[in-house]
Formats: structure tokens, C-alpha cells, sequence
């Protein structure tokens, strides 16, 4: 029995993900929910997880800051907050430079050109 209850035990710990794998996920359902403000926080807090340890990060972690980023851009592109987006998917393609990566910061930029520039740093007040 004690031996049973060590293997699931085992078994959850490794099966379990982690905050920033957790909040990746609820800021992906936030953002298709159109909760975009709740999104740009879980995908932020994966930013902070991740760059408290910056030296430590493995392939998977760097992956996973890459496409927090990224979508984070996204995000901050919907809200037409540009030069943020632009910043955002400039980082992700820093850390990992894929044709994905490199299309949304071209598509962001395009975007951005067409919107006057005056407009670029009107954003709604934060907290």
C-alpha cells in the first residue's frame, strides 16, 4: 500500500504543470474569451516566472518565454497598443527566431504604420 501511494504520488508530481505553463493556458483563454486586459496579466506573470531565474532557463523554458511573449504582442496589438506589441514580439524573436515569430512583428509593424503616429501613445491608464 505505502509503496501504491509513493507511485501516485510520484506520478502527480511530475504530471503536474507549473504556474507559468498554468497561466499560458488561462491567458490563451482569456484572449479567445476577448478578456484581452486578463490576458495580458497571466501572460506578464509567465514573463516574471520565468526572468527570475534568467540564467537557468532550459530549451522548453526559453520556448515558453518566447511565446509569452509573443503573445503578449498579440494581445497588446489587439488593444492597438503597437509600439508595446512591437517591443513584445521583438523579444519573443530574440528568443526564439522562427518564421512565426519574425511574421507577427512584421505584421505589428505594418499595422503600426498605418495608424497616425500621435495615436501610438494613447493608452488607457493603468493602475
Amino acid at each position: 500500500m505505502k509503496k501504491y501511494i509513493i507511485f501516485l504520488f510520484t506520478l502527480f508530481a511530475l504530471g503536474c504543470k507549473g504556474d507559468a505553463e498554468l497561466a499560458m493556458e488561462r491567458g490563451i483563454q482569456y484572449y479567445e474569451w476577448n478578456m484581452i486586459e486578463k490576458a495580458v496579466l497571466e501572460f506578464k506573470f509567465v514573463i516574471h516566472q520565468m526572468n527570475s531565474a534568467p540564467g537557468s532557463l532550459d530549451k522548453n523554458q526559453i520556448k515558453l518565454l518566447s511565446r509569452a511573449h509573443h503573445n503578449l504582442a498579440v494581445a497588446y496589438a489587439k488593444k492597438e497598443w503597437y509600439g508595446d506589441a512591437i517591443a513584445e514580439a521583438r523579444k519573443a524573436f530574440e528568443l526564439v527566431p522562427t518564421d512565426k515569430n519574425r511574421k507577427v512583428m512584421e505584421l505589428i509593424r505594418r499595422k503600426s504604420e498605418k495608424i497616425p503616429a500621435d495615436s501610438l501613445e494613447k493608452k488607457p491608464a493603468t493602475l
